[in-house]
């Protein structure tokens, strides 16, 4: 079994990315468990964890390129920009223009307007319920508190925006559910400055019909009552990859805004982490709008990384709701918590090695006993690299015939090399066990 590794973890909807955390740390039994950056809670897919001396591995992966599949829904905003915010509730003038632009809607036209102004680097406003820290407090702290944080634009990349499909509905909204818009510039929101106005003329077809008018009426017969209304809304499936730090749910607010009916995230799974890559790739349209599935054979491939032939098990999660007492209130509350589907041992012999999962995520070399050793101790040593590279030792055995191989004689990370003068690297991270808990088997 590993003392160390990298733990690829299907995370479910409605829970945190620190409570599947939590759940690692107690399978294993220990606290030196992390993650490679955070899912929402209403976000499913790919978790990147490690445990033990991988966990300084994952410093390199937070800021690898991610790969998503979600779906957006065009025609209702919300405060969080996601679906588990308050809807900002459209006036009757809104919800015909959004009625008819909805209708006009095709998605070749969509793709244009993705390409043109989605695609490439741009500039995006975090979403007010993210995590981004504004005078020392997280912008959701002030977001619930009521208070509007001053957020800045951030740069990021968008390598591939593409629209997998459209699906027309209208929808029931209560006015519990939402928070009241003055009028029609309230409910598209600011998002509209960012995305750069309302010029939609070249991306849509008039011709392009997808359904009934719901100005005309409801398709299940149904009227408006005083606490409810029904607005037309375009549910679409897409696949996005880009940087990290790159919101999915600003691009969902940001589309919304560009063509002046509102947008926000209703599911969004995460496919891909670096080299890493969880699910079939070739069937993003279902795994957009489909929770993540606990219940998958033993014996199927979930993650594949990229230009290899390694093949490894995906770690499952079940979501647990329990009830507490409100230490404030002292009323009863319900509270999800994750649980590992797979036992320690499972775990153990699932996660990747820290040698495996450094040479999946970057570049790497192999290495002589010296230069193992030499990198034990923190010395530079004569290799050129470019970028951080991982350092591989593979023990060589001149064992006899009857001898069988083990875990020592695995490739094992010793650090992670950085340029330095000329053609020398230097260890940037030391895995200092690496090649001293092999030495001292062979005594």
């Amino acid at each position: 079994m590993a003392e160390s590794g990298i733990l690829l973890v299907d995370k479910p909807q409605g829970v945190t990315s620190h409570d599947v955390v939590a759940a690692v740390r107690g399978v294993l039994h220990t606290r030196h468990v992390g993650h490679a950056g955070t899912l929402d809670p209403m976000a499913t897919g790919l978790l990147v964890i490690g445990f033990g001396d991988a966990t300084r591995l994952l410093r390199y992966m937070v800021g690898h390129d991610k790969q998503y599949v979600a779906t957006i829904r065009l025609g209702l905003a919300t405060d969080s920009d996601d679906a588990d915010g308050r809807i900002f509730r459209p006036d009757a003038t809104v919800r015909k223009r959004v009625a008819d632009i909805v209708k006009t809607i095709s998605l070749d036209g969509l793709q244009t307007l993705v390409d043109e102004f989605f695609v490439g680097a741009i500039e995006q406003i975090p979403s007010a319920f993210s995590s981004v820290r504004v005078n020392g407090k997280h912008a959701y702290e002030l977001a619930r508190n009521g208070e509007k944080p001053n957020l800045a634009p951030r740069e990021v990349t968008v390598h591939k925006f593409d629209i997998l499909g459209l699906r027309n509905d209208d929808v029931r909204i209560h006015d519990a559910d939402c928070r009241l818009a003055v009028d029609s510039a309230d409910y598209v929101g600011e998002a509209a400055d960012v995305a750069g106005g309302n010029d939609i003329d070249d991306h849509i077809d008039d011709h392009h019909d997808h359904g009934h008018d719901p100005a005309d009426g409801h398709a299940d017969g149904h009227a408006d009552d005083e606490s409810s209304v029904r607005v037309s809304v375009l549910d679409v499936f897409v696949r996005v990859s880009c940087s990290s730090g790159t919101y999915i749910r600003a691009l969902a607010r940001d589309l919304g805004a560009r063509l002046g009916i509102g947008g926000h995230l209703v599911a969004l799974r995460r496919t891909r982490v670096g080299g890493f890559l969880v699910g079939r790739e070739e069937s993003p349209y279902e795994s957009s709008v489909q929770p993540a599935n606990p219940q998958i054979a033993d014996d199927a491939p979930l993650c594949t990384m990229a230009g290899t032939e390694v093949r490894t098990h995906v770690a499952r999660v079940r979501v647990v709701p329990r009830e507490l007492t409100d230490r404030k209130t002292g009323k009863l509350i319900v509270r999800n918590r994750a649980v590992m589907l797979e036992d320690a041992e499972s775990l153990l012999k699932s996660a990747l090695s820290p040698a495996v999962a450094a040479s999946t995520m970057m570049n790497s070399i192999d290495i002589s006993a010296k230069e193992a050793e030499d990198l034990s101790y923190g010395r530079i040593i004569t290799r050129h690299v470019s970028d951080p590279t991982a350092a591989i030792y593979e023990p060589r055995h001149s064992s006899a015939p009857s001898e069988s191989a083990t875990a020592t004689s695995s490739p094992r990370l010793c650090a992670i090399l950085v340029p330095y003068r000329h053609d020398s690297a230097k260890p940037q991270t030391v895995f200092s066990n690496a090649f001293e808990e092999w030495q001292k088997k062979q005594k």
